[in-house]
Order: structure tokens, then sequence, then C-alpha cells
């Protein structure tokens, strides 16, 4: 009765490197969840409580004037019919292009 065959060797050190590869990538995932738990058990100063939107928010009409001014929509409608032409060519001859 051979319990240590060649199989249960090959196995075993299979599994051993498996394990020893695995090993640094478990200490750092480790390591980062530890310092992602400290960084979120620190309060925020007052000054951090507003949003972008709250800064920004009289200036809109300002930007989107200024947007229009310039071209935006139809720069953004240029962009997008050049990225619909696109896809629908990759589409239609099957990602040759």
């Amino acid at each position: 009765m051979e319990i240590f065959t060649l199989d249960f060797w090959k196995g075993l050190f299979n599994d051993l490197t498996e394990f020893l590869t695995d090993l640094p990538v478990q200490v750092v995932k480790s390591v980062l969840s530890a310092i992602a738990g400290l960084i979120e058990s620190i309060t925020p100063p007052e000054f951090l409580n507003y949003s972008l939107g709250d800064s920004l928010g009289p200036a809109m009409g300002n930007i989107g004037y200024f947007l229009a001014q310039v071209g935006m929509p139809e720069a953004m409608g240029i962009l997008a019919a050049g990225l619909a032409f696109r896809l629908l060519r990759k589409v239609l001859t099957l990602g040759q292009w």
C-alpha cells in the first residue's frame, strides 16, 4: 500500500506553489483593506460638506450661454454622428474595418 505516490507529490507541489503565488496577493489585499478602513474612519472637515453643484450653481447660466455661443451643441452633434457612423460601419462589416 503506497500512500506517497508520484501523483500525491505532484499534487502537493502544485498546491504549495499555488498557495505561495496567492500569498502575496492576499497580503497586499489585507494591507490595502486596512488602509482603506483607516481612511474611511477619518471624519471630513466641515467645509467639505458642500457639493460641486452648490459651488457652481450661480455660474451655470453663464457657462451654458458661453458654451452655446461657441457652438458646443453643434460640435457634440458632429462628434456623435461620427461615432455613430464608425460603430455602424463596424457592425455592418463585422469588425473588418
